[in-house]
């Protein structure tokens, strides 16, 4: 029964980081973005982009206007840390050197944004040669922008820089009494560190461990403790509506499978239904045996299921499935936090045999305890390729609160995360105006990074010892991650991508045509960002081909 549970477990094991990733890149504005002025001579004008309907969320809940446009007026009021102005801007110091600055936008480049109607105001790049010579472009190169998961790159490299690329988490089961005949006498201590990627089968695995231990009977509660994190209340809703979906959840220093489910939806067009099974099989969890089939394109499936969270227990679908999706994963999150440690362990414990009626509740493990189990995380290389390769939100959050130096028994929090990113980036020479990490995942309109620093990032961990690891992180061009369906320069690209309503950017390396190596970053903050993936691909291609 062992052998099958874990087979069945692992098989989540993929399916749970590609459901999180590129989360943050696939959420969409909650309204068109108005069009900008165009640059040139009017063009002919290109498909608007389609808009999906507004964002599925629990009865009674208000989602929050957060438009392309008043998200980035309130960002160009963010106050931006200014007390390192004398630093000099980003790449003034950048240790390569270049044959050549190219003076113009290249036509390639200008042509794209023409027909995307991108203003070159709203555009900044930067390409710098990472050898003693090569061209180099710079336009808006030392403007802060919001950047997107593009932020990423820098969370990863400072997480690489100064935790190590073995940094590993742990999670610990305690007591304080040893059990005895099968049985615990008092309280369940689980304690998390902060582990940013605590999977379903290795939760399955450290109870299993617990149960290995002999223990049958939990005659006590289990007191969850996340005493490692200070965070403030968050509220997943709060950015794009899409509370629902695991990118949009907060840190926790005890997180569980990203507190979520999956929905397996297997179509039968015979019978005209769509079959759902969930993973994993939760006590208490019912789902409806099936949904109707439409004939609809497979677009925005998830909108068109028209789910309903209410009851995290039972799900409802008042939509159809499309059957031109075929089979399709759907992950969701609704269970408070407690709540799903409940649900979860309590399943869990009573398929492996063992009985426990407490309840779940928060609080702190005693000093003196005795360890009964334990999981270590993947080291931080792993994590990192995680992160990149698949734009996963949480592992970014749960990383950059990591960096923040603390006492050895202060909980991690974000302002002392935000100094140490503040710290990090003075000894790259790079000023606090233009590079400023909200929570290091880019899922925040308060974020400033130019693409001068961010190129000079990358520059730094080119002559890195955990180069080979940080590079590998990133997606390539039209093989994997979120770049698999963009061919430019086709495996000749590690490039992170990051799109949220009003901002498009991209940064990583490019192996030219010819042999070099280039550090390659741009960002655009205004409306037109929704359709301007022909002008990063244009950007990354001149590199490719004339550099």
């Amino acid at each position: 029964m062992k052998s099958k549970f874990i087979q069945y477990l692992c098989l989540s094991a993929f399916a749970l980081t590609c459901s999180l990733g590129g989360f943050a890149n696939a959420s969409a504005p909650s309204k068109e973005p108005q069009k900008t002025k165009t640059v040139a001579k009017k063009t002919a004008a290109p498909k608007k982009a389609s808009v999906p309907k507004k964002a599925v969320r629990p009865v009674k809940k208000t989602v929050k206007k957060n438009t392309a446009r008043t998200a980035l007026t309130k960002a160009k009021k963010a106050v931006v840390p200014l007390s390192a102005a004398a630093i000099p801007s980003a790449l003034a110091l950048s240790s390569g050197s270049a044959s050549g600055t190219v003076s113009e936008l290249p036509s390639e480049i200008s042509h794209a944004m023409l027909r995307a109607r991108v203003d070159k105001n709203d555009l900044s790049i930067a390409v710098i040669p990472l050898g003693s010579e090569g061209k180099k472009l710079l336009v808006n190169a030392n403007q802060p922008r919001i950047p997107a998961s593009v932020e990423k790159i820098v969370t990863s490299a400072a997480a690489l820089d100064l935790l190590g690329p073995s940094k590993v988490w742990s999670t610990f089961i305690a007591s304080e009494a040893e059990p005895e005949n099968g049985t615990l006498k008092g309280d369940l201590y689980l304690i998390g560190s902060g582990d940013p990627y605590l999977t379903i089968e290795r939760f399955w695995l450290l109870l299993d461990n617990l149960r290995a231990r002999g223990i049958k009977t939990i005659d006590g509660d289990i007191i969850l403790d996340r005493s490692s994190f200070q965070v403030p209340a968050h509220d997943p809703f709060a950015f794009d509506g899409e509370g629902n979906r695991p990118y949009n959840l907060g840190p926790d220093a005890l997180l569980i499978n990203s507190r979520s489910l999956i929905i397996r939806f297997r179509p039968d067009p015979k019978k005209g239904v769509a079959y759902l099974y969930p993973e994993p099989n939760l006590e208490g969890i019912k789902l409806p045996e099936s949904i109707p089939l439409s004939k609809e394109v497979c677009g925005a499936w998830r909108k068109q299921i028209n789910p309903d969270y209410s009851n995290p227990y039972h799900p409802v679908f008042k939509g159809k499935y499309p059957s031109s999706c075929g089979a399709k994963n759907l992950m969701y999150t609704a269970f408070a936090q407690n709540e799903y440690v409940n649900a979860v362990f309590s399943s869990m414990w009573k398929q492996m045999g063992g009985e426990w009626k407490g309840t779940v509740k928060n609080g702190k493990a005693p000093e003196e305890r005795t360890v009964l189990a334990s999981s270590y995380s993947d080291p931080l290389t792993k994590l990192a390729y995680n992160m990149n390769k698949y734009s996963n939100n949480l592992i970014a959050r749960q990383l950059f609160l990591a960096l923040g130096k603390t006492a050895k028994d202060e909980p991690k929090n974000l302002a002392s995360s935000r100094e140490t990113m503040k710290e990090w980036a003075q000894t790259l020479k790079i000023s606090p105006r233009e590079l400023y990490l909200d929570n290091g995942s880019g899922l925040s309109r308060n974020s400033q990074l130019s693409a001068a620093a961010a190129a000079r990032v990358l520059e730094y961990m080119w002559n890195h010892k955990a180069m080979a690891e940080y590079m590998a992180s990133m997606p390539i061009s039209g093989i994997d991650g979120t770049m698999k369906k963009r061919p430019v320069a086709k495996g000749q690209a590690h490039i992170k991508t990051g799109y949220i309503a009003g901002v498009r950017s991209i940064a990583g390396y490019v192996l030219t045509a010819s042999g070099k190596r280039y550090a390659v970053a741009a960002i655009i903050n205004g409306n037109a960002a929704i359709n301007a993936i022909p002008v990063m691909d244009a950007i990354i291609d001149w590199v490719y081909s004339e550099c």
